[in-house]
């Protein structure tokens, strides 16, 4: 199948799935197959990575009847959707949250009756983020006419947390979230720098509003401006279609990988760290590090690319996607949970949210979903420049730097703040990152190609999706390398 239909293909059940979870309810992914395509094939699969992907790809396969066996390298299940279970309210390091829309996730959440929260009463709290640069909090009444804001006259109302996506959103080109992948949207595929600078911000503008506490790359001349309009199309697009709160599992997001896990006939192997696959006309085989190998007749790697560099392929794969592979990033985002002993935000009267241009990076309360005046714990995202100089540092060194950021800013919060868990995504062995992001230049260069079939070897994971973001991505191209494996596409 082209690559032009199998888009359209992904689009068309993309759309199909939104519609019938907003008008029908829930329903299993194999009421989309009709019953005289299914496979009755009793094919081995191999899955390489028990995070969303692999683990959806995993239970769609075996629901058409495959015999399909998953290794993941760690010793559990979830990949980038981890849960902080031994913290009050079940904070997330990976995977915090997603959108009502979402209808592969919710689809799979009610087929393993896992209780989905509302987030709509804390959502609020959420968006009250105290503003700090250069040592000093900024009300958003002075910030108008504040000395720090150097941005045009005519947008000198919007706080600089906010003014990217704003702003985006109404200069966005894009369609429909998969138009980030056509060709007529490539001369998109530059900086977002140079974009901004196109748009009339000088280089102090461009670092208040992008660089400064920075949620995608390393700074805004690192990234394609092309990835951002297709973050900002999907975000719309979710609300005009009225999806316009976000969810958690109760007991944590890691419910969701747990409970497809738990429904396989054959258990995860766990430890099973990939060092080389080999395949054949039709054949594959999986050499792990501890000497195991495994045979099937396909392959499916739902790792990222950061990760997949590690793994030696024969025959090599060549051309364009193996550039993509070698080139494409992975995010730097590190987060830290720390408990607070008192409500220190009472004493100074401000939210105990902070949106900062320091080591402090972004705060987050987690609040009580029934009671949103509780807050459970503090959540520090550090992300890009921030993560990469806590990353140079021990464990224990880089907490107390982000810690002692935090009292500087607010001396109400001197020795009340408890570090109960802190990861850095980039420093783990089995994710070398979070999301991938994409340079300028790379969506035009290799974008089409990173999902490609290699022999029978199928590429899946939110870094090959087309239409969904996130959580929903890695879905989404579960879907597909599905319909690979039943020569479906």
């Amino acid at each position: 199948m082209s690559k032009q239909v199998h888009s359209k293909k992904n689009k068309i059940l993309s759309i199909d799935r939104r519609e019938t979870l907003k008008t029908f309810a829930a329903a299993s992914i194999t009421t989309l197959i009709p019953t005289q395509l299914r496979s009755s094939s009793s094919s081995d699969v191999i899955i390489i990575g028990a995070g969303l992907s692999g683990l959806y790809a995993a239970t769609i396969l075996q629901d058409e009847g495959y015999r399909v066996r998953v290794l993941e390298a760690d010793n559990r299940v979830g990949g980038r959707v981890l849960s902080e279970t031994g913290i009050p309210g079940n904070p997330e390091t990976g995977g915090t949250a997603f959108g009502s829309g979402y209808a592969r996730i919710i689809d799979i959440s009610n087929r393993f009756n896992i209780q989905l929260n509302d987030l709509s009463p804390v959502l609020p709290y959420f968006r009250q983020q105290q503003l700090a640069i250069n040592g000093e909090f900024i009300s958003l009444k002075d910030w108008p006419d504040h000395p720090s804001n150097n941005l045009p006259k005519e947008m000198r109302m919007i706080p600089p947390n906010a003014f990217f996506q704003q702003f985006l959103g109404k200069m966005n080109p894009l369609k429909s979230p998969d138009g980030w992948m056509q060709e007529e949207n490539f001369k998109y595929d530059i900086s977002v720098h140079d974009w901004l600078e196109s748009q009339g911000l000088n280089q102090k503008a461009i670092d208040l509003v992008y660089n400064m506490n920075i949620s995608h790359g390393y700074n805004a001349k690192d990234v394609s401006i092309l990835m951002l309009m297709f973050v900002n199309s999907f975000f719309n697009s979710q609300m005009s279609l009225g999806f316009r709160t976000s969810l958690v599992a109760e007991g944590g997001n890691m419910m969701i990988p747990e409970a497809m896990a738990n429904n396989l006939n054959q258990e995860v192997l766990f430890n099973k760290r990939v060092d080389a696959i080999k395949t054949s006309s039709n054949k594959a085989e999986v050499i792990c590090a501890d000497g195991s190998i495994f045979k099937a007749d396909h392959v499916i790697c739902s790792v990222p690319f950061s990760v997949l560099r590690t793994i030696n392929i024969a025959p090599a794969i060549e051309g364009l996607q193996a550039e993509a592979i070698e080139e494409l990033n992975s995010q730097k985002i590190n987060m830290l949970h720390l408990l607070p002993k008192s409500p220190f935000w009472e004493s100074d009267e401000m939210s105990p949210n902070m949106f900062t241009d320091g080591l402090s990076g972004l705060v987050i309360a987690n609040r009580n979903v029934a009671n949103p005046e509780q807050v459970h714990s503090l959540t520090v995202w550090l992300r890009g420049p921030i993560a990469e100089q806590l990353d140079l540092m021990d464990r224990q060194d880089a907490i107390s730097t982000v810690i002692q950021s935090i009292e500087q800013l607010r001396p109400s919060s001197k020795d009340q703040l408890e570090p109960l868990a802190y990861h850095s995504w980039y420093q783990s062995p089995y994710s070398k990152g979070d999301w991938a992001y994409w340079q300028p230049g790379q969506i035009s260069k290799f974008g089409q190609h990173v999902g490609n079939r290699h022999g029978q070897i199928h590429f899946c994971g939110e870094h090959t999706a087309v239409a969904n973001r996130g959580m929903e991505g890695a879905m989404e191209s579960s879907e597909r390398v599905a319909f690979e494996v039943m020569g479906l596409a």
